[in-house]
């Protein structure tokens, strides 16, 4: 089978050698489970998610960290007049006092920083999905041109052989020159046109080796069978799976960053406490009794008083910031299950179009062609009747590979959106023993 079913949450590859065993037996050309192992480990779209990750990881090391205790120093009665004047009256205090949290504050910036977390990991699997989508995109390009390639060589085959007969038929009196100009034209257009599907199979080789960061690729050809494509479930067994694809999820995430952060923003309403002690030193002392200063203890608490604001504006943006994820969501289900209905439709019909194509239609045509260069041979048709049949052979070959290209791009992005397997029955019946 062409397609490796695209697992997301799989984190050994050999799940991919292991639902992909007809693509990995192949004895040469690059396997699309070995594509995709590639650019999972080497794309450098996905290098950015560990650094987000630590980054993460610091931010709830942070938000479990409590308040600094202050030291503080205050110092009265100085270089004023009269009694005051200079630093005979000075009073020095030194304080230490401390924050306390209260309401729950730093358990709910745990909370808010966990589910951050949980965030930047639901999106490192919807942009490994992206990934391994993209990777198996431009696999099935390159099969695309491969096949487009050989096409086209076949095509030089035909002109050749027509410009053989064109020469035999001369030779005979039976044909004049104007069919051997022809004849050359069309070995010449023949020949650009290979030369035009080689760059276009360069450049599609370099597009796939780009996955995993290559610039140029390591690899002449991958060995995917372009039209090995396997049957359609039906739609409601594809719409059932996007309650659990990895976007839907991602707003599951966001979902419990938003009420973690309602349940932050109530916790902040409750006031905190600051409880403080210290020394205080008074050189007032030292004057009336002559013994040397004095020295007590002081102490502080000071509790806000939540008369006016009660963090009531942020507890409700964050309410309404909890109901708009759910919002979002209702409508990425909708507009994702309407994308899916039209990805299925196409589908189906790139493969019907594909099988048609591929059977009765090109059976005929070959049978056409040969049958129409026989009779070139012997007369009986003219150099325009055999370019003509060459030309319909020519172009249902071309019209395959498309259809086929088409039908495994779609799978692919059918199961970019699903984040399940098109073709998972039927690789594990072929693995069966």
């Amino acid at each position: 089978m062409f397609l490796v079913p695209t697992r997301l949450f799989a984190c050994l590859l050999a799940v991919f050698a292991a639902l992909a065993v007809p693509v990995a037996r192949a004895a040469d050309g690059l396997s699309l489970s070995a594509a995709l192992a590639r650019a999972l480990r080497d794309s450098p779209e996905l290098r950015i998610y560990p650094y987000q990750r630590r980054a993460a990881e610091a931010d709830r090391l942070q938000a479990g960290l409590r308040p600094n205790p202050e030291l503080g120093a205050v110092l009265e009665n100085f270089a004023g007049t009269g009694a005051v004047r200079g630093a005979k009256s000075l009073e020095t205090t030194l304080t230490l006092s401390q924050l306390i949290e209260l309401g729950g504050k730093r358990g709910r910036r745990v909370e808010a920083a966990e589910a951050a977390l949980g965030s930047v990991a639901a999106d490192y699997d919807v942009a490994r999905l992206d990934v391994l989508s993209e990777t198996t995109r431009r696999y099935v390009d390159v099969a695309e041109a491969q096949a487009g390639l050989e096409a086209a060589r076949r095509a030089v085959d035909l002109a050749k052989q027509t410009g053989e007969a064109v020469e035999r038929r001369i030779h005979a009196g039976a044909a004049s020159t104007a069919e051997r100009n022809r004849a050359n034209i069309a070995l010449l257009r023949a020949g650009l046109d290979v030369q035009r599907a080689e760059g276009e199979l360069d450049a599609h080789r370099v597009a796939l080796g780009a996955m995993w960061g290559q610039g140029a690729p390591d690899f002449s050809s991958v060995s995917g069978d372009l039209y090995a494509i396997p049957p359609l479930a039906d739609f409601a067994t594809f719409a059932d799976r996007l309650q659990t694809s990895p976007d839907l999820a991602r707003f599951a995430s966001e979902r419990r960053l938003r009420e973690a952060e309602v349940r932050l923003a109530q916790a902040e309403a409750v006031p905190d406490l600051t409880l403080g002690a210290g020394v205080r030193r008074l050189n007032s002392g030292a004057e009336v009794g002559g013994t040397g200063a004095d020295y007590g203890l002081v102490a502080s608490l000071n509790l806000p008083l939540p008369l006016f604001n009660r963090n009531q504006g942020k507890i409700a943006a964050a309410q309404e910031r909890a109901g708009q994820s759910d919002a979002e969501r209702d409508a990425a289900l909708l507009r994702t299950r309407a994308v899916l209905y039209g990805l299925y439709q196409a589908a189906a019909q790139a493969r019907r179009q594909s099988e048609a194509l591929r059977g009765e239609a090109m059976t005929q045509a070959e049978q056409a062609l040969t049958l129409t260069q026989r009779g070139f041979v012997n007369g009986r048709f003219s150099f325009l009747e055999l370019a003509d049949a060459q030309r319909q052979v020519l172009e249902l070959r071309s019209q395959a590979i498309s259809a086929s290209a088409d039908a495994q791009r779609i799978d692919a992005e059918i199961e970019r959106l699903t984040a399940q397997p098109i073709v998972a029955a039927a690789a594990s019946a072929g693995a069966a023993p």
